[in-house]
């Protein structure tokens, strides 16, 4: 029986963070199921329309690479997200894999990043480790964030931080509640602020609404007098993140 494997993820127009992130998690899959064809999905139709203008570069979307997948003769796939939350995008991709379940004889679907308790004992544990815990000093993760109901694991992990013992680490999202203006007032005693992107690539989020010049996270915290310092490193930099995601896709189940 032929099997395949699709890696799919939100993307990113930024060369420099898909090759150390993106690019990574795929080479780590292809390693590890040497058996499967390989075929990579991106979920944002705005980053793939982009790279198709910029760069005339046709990156598939998932129900393309389910298809590619089809006509190469695959019957048994498994697909494996790098979405950090079971939200909008996370949700495409399996609704759309449903949709071809009678395509296949066997298929199974891996969990988002953050679903289980597992997954939040394990991501703190690690995450502790490298954000030392320094007098005066806090850390704000920045997520994407999501109107999704799934959107409540940012303020879950903020929550296991806190009975972790690590309430200096504190996060806010873009596109979702805690924003930046919710999560300030918790970071008004601090006198220095670390500031990290938690999201898989280190793209546009991270350069500009979190580390730009203009109204951003690092601005805004700059005004109230903060000292602020910043790494652009997506999780799928992470060795532990790649392991996490090469977890789930092992324990994926048929769907």
């Amino acid at each position: 029986m032929k099997k395949g494997v699709i890696v799919a993820s939100f993307g990113t127009s930024h060369e420099d963070t898909r090759k150390k992130t993106i690019d990574v998690i795929e080479n780590d899959i292809r390693e590890n199921f040497t058996d499967s064809l390989f075929f990579r999905a991106w979920t944002s139709n705005i980053i793939r329309a982009k790279l198709k203008k910029t760069s005339n570069l046709h990156i598939n979307n998932i129900e393309e690479a389910i298809e590619e997948a089809i006509k190469e003769g695959v019957e048994d796939l498994l697909v494996i997200s790098t979405h950090i939350i079971n939200g909008v995008e996370h949700n495409k991709v399996k609704d759309t894999v449903l949709s071809y379940k009678n395509s296949f004889k066997k298929i199974r679907i891996g969990n988002a990043l953050l679903e289980s308790e597992e997954d939040f004992s394990y991501m703190i544990k690690e995450m502790d480790a490298i954000y030392k815990r320094e007098e005066n000093n806090a850390y704000l993760l920045m997520g994407h964030g999501s109107e999704h109901e799934a959107n409540k694991i940012y303020e879950m992990l903020r929550e296991r931080f806190v009975s972790y013992g690590r309430d200096d680490i504190h996060i806010a999202c873009v596109e979702g509640y805690p924003y930046i203006e919710d999560v300030l007032p918790g970071l008004a005693d601090y006198k220095a602020v670390h500031l990290y992107p938690f999201m898989i690539v280190a793209g546009d989020h991270a350069k500009n609404d979190m580390a730009g010049d203009d109204e951003s996270f690092k601005t805004m915290l700059e005004d109230m007098g903060k000292q602020v310092d910043f790494e652009l490193k997506g999780l799928g930099e992470y060795d532990y993140v790649r392991k996490l995601i090469l977890k789930h896709a092992k324990e994926a189940v048929y769907v």
